[in-house]
């Protein structure tokens, strides 16, 4: 069975938007599935890993690479889900390419699988080293020799998709540069990186993806806090 992550860290993000995300996931995924978080707090109702190594904001995805076993789909908390997820599954590390028009291309992290079975990814958190993050500037999380995210990272280590190393992901696009009338008919998830968020924007579209409710009370998931 696969699992779908996320990883809400920090108080960007809520318990509240955990829960969009899960109620999108049930409303999207036609195969079984365990909804998971990894995360610096428990959040109830949910399937919650609390690593003690916890790194700050998107760093702390690396860390999936070590904990996340099997088949493993990765979706941000600021993703809206409007297709079958179940076609993005890979057993190869899969991403979409980066759309950002700020030069540096690569890789774009909103989104990714891989199956721990298939492929040990590990090494992608063994290797980072926290200590050597820079003080954040401009509101992200911290500069790592250069580089921005995790994204930047995996990009640096693995390179593009298409590449060696990472399979393009199809079915996903980008609000800002593909979406603002209706998502294309292919589309499984719409990716809001930077800004506007889904909760600031009047598209229809946007309000019906995320108008799903999950009550936690009504799906008990065990906690788990990593030894």
């Amino acid at each position: 069975m696969i699992s779908i992550w996320c990883v809400c860290v920090g108080n960007k993000y809520s318990n509240d938007d955990v829960y969009k995300l899960w109620a999108m996931c049930e409303a999207n995924m036609p195969e079984p599935f365990a909804f998971k978080c990894l995360s610096d707090r428990r959040i109830p109702g949910v399937f919650t890993l609390v690593p003690n190594e916890v790194w700050p904001g998107w760093w702390s995805k690396l860390l999936l690479f070590r904990y996340a076993t099997g088949p493993c789909l990765y979706l941000d908390l600021d993703v809206v889900i409007v297709g079958d997820l179940s076609r993005l599954k890979s057993g190869k590390l899969s991403l979409p390419a980066n759309w950002a028009q700020s030069g540096h291309g690569g890789c774009q992290s909103s989104v990714m699988a891989w199956d721990s079975r298939i492929e040990r990814l590990g090494w992608l958190a063994d290797n980072f080293r926290p200590a050597e993050l820079t003080a954040p500037t401009n509101g992200n999380h911290g500069y790592y020799h250069g580089l921005w995210g995790d994204q930047e990272y995996i990009t640096q280590q693995l390179g593009s998709p298409g590449g060696p190393n990472i399979k393009p992901m199809t079915g996903v696009y980008s609000y800002k540069y593909h979406c603002q009338s209706r998502p294309p008919d292919d589309a499984a998830v719409v990716c809001f990186h930077g800004n506007p968020k889904p909760k600031e924007v009047t598209d229809e579209w946007v309000r019906n993806a995320r108008s799903f409710t999950l009550i936690p009370a009504c799906h008990t998931r065990l906690t788990m806090v990593a030894p």
